[in-house]
């Protein structure tokens, strides 16, 4: 009993602190990604933290269950009470808390973009369109007046600094930032972006399956089968830092093998079985249903022999003190 209670608080509060702790940073970004040099920031929006509980909950829910797992093997114990447990929040999460919160955010999926900053500020020189724009004074109808220096080419100097008058401020190349100054100084490296762009293209296609209907989203859902079965790794050793080790590692393969599928990017003939198996099967996305059925069954099967293994070992090895 109390391992149970143990458990159900972990899962509780990873949710509730994860959630306002991913949403609270989300806000942060969105914040920066609005903010226009020389204008006022702003510190809370509403808006985009509650568009960042919705969207980063999914990803709240996995590394709960993560948790879970690396609690487990920091302390070992009533693995029947543990995985009832651990199966109970996984259902509970991948059956009505996620798809749940996927209908729930369409409401707000349009509200990063219709709060959006399109103006730019003046008094700043701009490095933009093939060269540098200082734009010297803006009208409330968002037309400017200002300089634009052609910077790439010297040899005509004379040319090279344009006036203009009453022309829309512009700042496209900014997306999604509304000031290239800003984009410029905080633009994340690749290290950043793609884990992110990764979790957006699942959160999407997650998205698609949502509004289908329950079925379809019992196919995309076969992922969080996947990556429950990673229970069963850590039995893989008698190590408890290898067996988070290959807990991480089977996680960051579950997703990333959905990500290959999702985003198409497969080799020719894995995309002409997918095909052959649309045809044939009605259900939605039969092979990755397939793929992340086998991953669940094989690490299932695994963890069974293995826990069994590791159980009796620490019996004999008690038995023989």
């Amino acid at each position: 009993m109390k391992r149970a209670l143990y458990l159900a608080i972990i899962y509780l509060a990873s949710l509730f602190l994860g959630t306002l702790l991913f949403a609270t940073v989300f806000m942060f970004s969105c914040n920066l990604t609005m903010f226009v040099t020389g204008l006022p920031a702003s510190f809370f929006s509403l808006t985009f933290f509650t568009t960042g509980i919705l969207t980063t909950f999914p990803l709240v829910c996995v590394l709960s269950q993560v948790l879970l797992v690396l609690y487990m093997v920091r302390h070992p114990g009533n693995y029947g009470v543990s995985f009832a447990m651990y199966m109970i929040f996984g259902l509970l999460s991948w059956l009505l808390l996620v798809p749940a919160d996927l209908k729930l955010s369409v409401r707000y999926e349009n509200s990063l973009a219709k709060t959006r900053v399109e103006a730019s500020s003046s008094g700043f020189f701009r490095k933009d369109a093939g060269g540098v724009i200082y734009y010297s004074r803006i009208e409330e109808n968002g037309n400017a007046e200002g300089l634009f220096i052609d910077t790439s080419d010297f040899q005509d100097s004379e040319n090279s600094v344009v006036p203009f008058f009453d022309v829309p401020a512009k700042n496209e190349s900014a997306f999604p930032y509304s000031d290239i100054l800003i984009k410029n100084s905080l633009e994340p490296p690749k290290i950043v972006t793609f884990p992110l762009a990764l979790y957006s293209a699942l959160l999407t296609a997650a998205e698609y399956s949502a509004a289908l209907g329950f079925l379809a989203w019992l196919s995309f859902a076969s992922m969080g089968l996947a990556l429950l079965s990673v229970f069963g790794l850590q039995f893989a050793s008698s190590w408890k830092l290898a067996n988070v080790t290959f807990v991480i590692i089977g996680i960051i393969t579950v997703v990333v093998v959905n990500y290959l599928y999702y985003m198409n990017i497969m080799p020719g003939v894995v995309r002409e079985v997918s095909q052959r198996l649309s045809w044939l099967v009605s259900a939605k996305d039969p092979l990755i249903i397939l793929v992340n059925l086998a991953i669940a069954l094989l690490l299932g099967i695994f963890g069974v022999f293995m826990g069994i293994y590791r159980l009796n070992g620490t019996y004999l090895l008690e038995s023989d003190e």
